[in-house]
């Protein structure tokens, strides 16, 4: 794989990895004025393409009034990039800047009331400091699941059964992986009657952080981060011809193999790796492409 690194800086963002609490809904299926979520039929192994895309709302944080939170120089690059992908996509994109811990909380009340019947998915992309745990906005930290406790099946029953898809560029703490060299060897060459069964809260939710519990996620200043570069690169390549969770895979390997951070004025941080890493409680396969006879 071709090195993405001559000539580069890197920069880092810091968060962590929480614990997703995972819960049950009890429902008394019995009661017939209850009104239930729609989901797709439990055989179903692909998530129903739907007449819009849906709603994809990116945070983008570069400057805080938080003490010790530099700015985050190149994090324009990665939400514009992410903007014409997704708006190639044809998802409703809102894009906000620098909002404050309450102004995204009123966002995500926002989203979460709105009617997303007729949509496939949600997109959720946060590019932000973090910590252990947590992320940062403007002005305070906040737990970085609250992102996802606003679109449980109680909360947003319209998305019940579709995916929920949440993009986290920050680190998950302060360690460095220095990576380990390895040798490999080239090669050549259904009937309509109503039916009713009970979901997690936290089914069909896919979180995909920049990186592993507990370390560096990397960001060059001038070109963005790795991981958004490459999720958005990767995407363009593979959604007429893979499953969303196949794509992240595609982000992985490149990340991890193509990514040497390049900080020659400090050996701590020069000559790092980064492996990203996915959460998916998804329970179907998803396709970006729009052709179903692709999704065989």
């Amino acid at each position: 794989m071709e090195d993405q690194n001559e000539n580069r800086n890197s920069d880092v963002d810091w968060s962590i990895f929480k614990n997703l609490a995972i819960s049950s809904i009890t429902r008394k299926q019995e009661d017939p004025s209850l009104s239930l979520p729609l989901a797709p039929p439990p055989e179903d192994e692909t998530y129903t393409k739907r007449n819009r895309r849906g709603t994809a709302i990116i945070f983008n944080h570069k400057n805080f009034t938080i003490e010790d939170c530099s700015a985050r120089q190149g994090t324009d690059k990665d939400r514009d990039d992410l903007r014409s992908l997704l708006e190639e996509l044809k998802f409703d994109v809102i894009s906000h800047d620098d909002l404050t811990f309450m102004q995204i909380i009123e966002v995500l009340e926002v989203v979460s009331k709105m009617d997303h019947s007729e949509s496939e998915c949600l997109f959720i992309a946060v590019m932000s400091h973090g910590d252990k745990g947590i992320l940062f906005a403007k002005d305070r930290e906040y737990p970085t699941k609250r992102l996802w406790t606003f679109f449980s099946p109680i909360h947003c029953p319209s998305l019940a059964g579709k995916p929920k898809l949440f993009f986290i560029q920050a680190c998950r703490g302060n360690d460095t992986d220095p990576g380990v060299r390895v040798c490999y060897t080239e090669r050549d060459s259904f009937n309509e009657n109503n039916k009713t069964y009970s979901i997690p809260v936290m089914a069909d939710i896919l979180v995909m952080y920049a990186t592993v519990e507990g370390y560096f996620a990397w960001r060059d200043p001038r070109n963005g981060s790795y991981f958004i570069q490459s999720l958005v690169s990767q995407i363009r390549k593979h959604r007429q011809s893979k499953d969303l969770l196949s794509i992240l895979t595609c982000v992985n390997r490149e990340v991890a193999i193509g990514f040497t951070s390049a900080e020659p004025r400090c050996s701590q941080l020069d000559g790092k790796k980064e492996m990203c890493s996915i959460v998916s409680m998804l329970t179907r396969s998803y396709y970006l492409d729009d052709n179903e006879e692709n999704q065989l």
